[in-house]
């Protein structure tokens, strides 16, 4: 028996919660490993995408069968999964409109270059660039060095046209949308949570402010670690999940949000909660009157000029989960990275306020990270929905579970999108080596 299926067994879960569930579950928000080991992975070239067999044929044989109850069991069927999320769950497109797409310009190819660049890695073992994707289990990587593609492969057999589920990668997203309604004054950092959604004023979120569930410093009754409780209940909420029979908790996301309580004074630390982000998705439908899937489009999707469309999945009642939910391709994505490290400009149109991309860059309190115990991120701090590392070249990032990344270097000019999936969903068990890795790339590339 692995450590993890003994950490899995341990937890003495009620009936209504399967164990095959919460080990799908384990780590899907985690802020931490809670000191599992990445013991008996499989060889990533043994799991490529375009040699599993998965959902091969008319119909596919049973073995080979995933569908909404096992996708996130019995690794790999999450690889095929998250290239086909809107093929197990309901979604709602992201349109990308009628428009040409925008130019990504491409420079000269430096994959070469840059699979042989070789590293320390946090273990003092030597390992080349390329060696670090592939123990990272990406599907595809784009690198961009001043606004031109000098590095973009399809690692695992993964289509260049298909959207890739993004995880929390989706809350930067929202964040930056979130942040540019502050500055175009449709939404006020200042007011509570309540003003805008009347539904949360017994809730958790009493007396808190948006700038609080912002930037994740409000305090409530709900832990990405619970796995008794708290991720399952989420899940089930969302339909990432499929409920028991006999489960009688809530059934959609925001009957789920009014049901979670008070957990302490808001704004005394820092502590990541996916619920804050869906709060913040519902405040921004209720000021703005559009769904999420709406502002997406409008906001960046059709300005920046994507190549695809993309897609959110939905709860049962068609509510978006802003928190985890966005699927993109990977070149839409280094688009919108793009845009950010141009200040909010791309296309020939300022899509995101310059004063966006400054107040991002400036991050929150130090201090109150540290306290939230994510040693594998030393020196950052958390500022709508954003990673901001605080570092000499002034880099941010987006991550999502199971290895999405999304890194803007400013100083060097860098953008890196990755799309990944690792059997370990804990941007733990990667994130001190892709520190690294993304160092050692931008002093290469200056």
């Amino acid at each position: 028996m692995t450590s993890f299926d003994a950490t899995v067994r341990s937890l003495r879960l009620p009936l209504m919660f399967p164990r095959s569930w919460v080990s799908a579950l384990l780590g899907v928000w985690l802020a931490a490993p809670l000191g599992l080991v990445a013991e008996g992975l499989p060889d990533p070239q043994a799991v490529r995408l375009d040699q599993l067999g998965l959902m091969q044929g008319f119909p596919p044989p049973a073995q080979a069968q995933i569908t909404r109850d096992n996708y996130l069991l019995n690794y790999p069927n999450s690889r095929w999964a998250f290239h086909h999320m809107r093929e197990l769950l309901p979604s709602r497109n992201i349109a990308r409109g009628l428009m040409p797409p925008s130019l990504l310009p491409t420079g000269e190819s430096l994959r070469e270059r840059i699979d042989a660049l070789v590293f320390v890695g946090p273990d003092d073992q030597r390992l080349s660039f390329a060696q670090y994707l592939r123990s990272s289990y990406a599907d595809a990587t784009l690198i961009m060095k001043d606004g031109q593609v000098i590095y973009e492969a399809y690692h695992q057999g993964m289509p260049a046209e298909s959207p890739h589920m993004l995880w929390s990668l989706s809350k930067s997203l929202l964040g930056v949308l979130a942040a540019q309604l502050l500055v175009e004054g449709v939404l006020d950092e200042q007011m509570l949570v309540s003003d805008y959604i009347p539904e949360l004023k017994h809730s958790g979120w009493a007396g808190a402010t948006l700038r609080q569930v912002l930037d994740m410093t409000a305090e409530v009754a709900y832990s990405e670690t619970d796995l008794q409780s708290d991720v399952l209940q989420y899940g089930f909420a969302a339909g990432l999940l499929p409920t028991p029979a006999q489960y009688a908790g809530p059934q959609d996301i925001y009957s789920y949000l009014a049901s979670i309580e008070a957990g302490g004074e808001h704004g005394e630390g820092f502590v990541y909660r996916t619920v804050h982000t869906e709060v913040l998705g519902w405040i921004m439908r209720r000021a703005t009157g559009m769904s999420l899937a709406q502002l997406f489009s409008e906001r960046l999707w059709q300005p920046m000029g994507a190549e695809q469309d993309g897609y959110l999945l939905l709860d049962r009642l068609g509510t978006e989960w802003a928190g985890a939910g966005f699927n993109a391709t990977l070149r839409d994505l280094a688009r919108f990275a793009e845009m950010m490290r141009q200040d909010g400009r791309f296309n020939g149109q300022q899509i995101i306020s310059p004063e966006v991309i400054a107040d991002l860059r400036r991050g929150a309190d130090q201090d109150a990270f540290i306290a939230s115990g994510r040693d594998y991120q030393p020196g950052y701090s958390y500022r709508n929905q954003w990673w901001v590392s605080h570092n000499p070249d002034g880099v941010y990032e987006a991550l999502g579970a199971y290895g999405q990344l999304l890194h803007i270097n400013p100083e060097a000019g860098l953008v890196v999108v990755r799309l990944s999936s690792h059997p370990l969903a804990p941007s733990a068990h990667t994130f001190a080596t892709t520190r690294l890795a993304m160092q050692a790339l931008a002093d290469l590339l200056r």
